[in-house]
């Protein structure tokens, strides 16, 4: 079975590398590079995947233009369980799923790679066609500052956000004092791991905290201890809908 996922994925090297003039004028892409295919939204990178992803990756990414087409909202994002398997949603429509294999290759679990590669749409979405050019967006002044960040758990599953939404397990999100919902904020602790998350809730507590992240988005960054982190918080702005006429 390998053997021929391999073989598929050096067909459709030959079949798509000399289109690359019409891949330019759709925002999903995808380049093969050694062992390895990069998936990317115009030109920022959402993932790396082992070649045995090859036909799941070219049907993800076509599935992505065509949404994009019709227009979607980046709330619509979201990672749940399909037949047993985690993936990635734009809502009711799969996107992306982590197979068996993929996580055993990558040696994670598959929930956390399938956040992680909302993580990264976000920021792809956030960096090719997010607005931050009103003050509202920045934080003290500033479209990037550091400071601590704390997070909230399960207990608030089912309950809803400030903005009207209900909070699940997989939400990547966060509580701010200021910035509109909406606005995706790329969170980086000093380990070198990030996460974007969207904002969705207000706090007023903790006044020595820039922000409050829900604990799928903890999980990412591995900071569910004891101690609350500093990090460097980046504004990337807000964005309510992708592609559309």
């Amino acid at each position: 079975m390998k053997k021929i996922i391999v073989l598929f994925a050096v067909v459709l090297m030959i079949v798509i590398l000399p289109a690359e003039k019409a891949l330019a004028q759709v925002p999903s892409v995808y380049i093969y590079e050694g062992e390895t295919i990069i998936w990317k939204i115009k030109d920022v990178p959402v993932g790396r995947f082992p070649l045995f992803c090859a036909v799941e990756i070219h049907s993800s990414s076509e599935k992505f233009n065509k949404l994009y087409e019709a227009g979607f909202k980046v709330e619509d994002l979201n990672v749940n369980q399909s037949d047993g398997h985690w993936s990635l949603f734009i809502g009711q429509n799969i996107l992306f799923t982590v197979s068996g294999e993929h996580a055993e290759s990558s040696n994670q679990d598959s929930e956390i790679i399938a956040l992680n590669l909302m993580s990264r749409f976000y920021e792809a979405l956030g960096k090719q066609f997010a607005d931050k050019s009103a003050p509202e967006y920045q934080i003290s002044g500033e479209y990037e500052t550091s400071g601590n960040v704390s997070w909230f758990g399960g207990k608030f599953i089912g309950r809803k956000f400030a903005n009207g939404e209900l909070f699940t397990a997989t939400h990547l999100a966060a509580a701010s004092r200021t910035l509109p919902f909406g606005t995706l904020v790329k969170v980086t602790v000093p380990s070198g791991k990030y996460v974007v998350v969207r904002i969705t809730d207000r706090f007023s507590g903790h006044k020595n905290r820039v922000l409050d992240i829900s604990h799928a988005a903890a999980d990412l960054l591995d900071i569910k201890g004891g101690r609350v982190p500093r990090a460097i918080i980046e504004v990337l702005g807000r964005v309510d809908t992708i592609g559309g006429k």
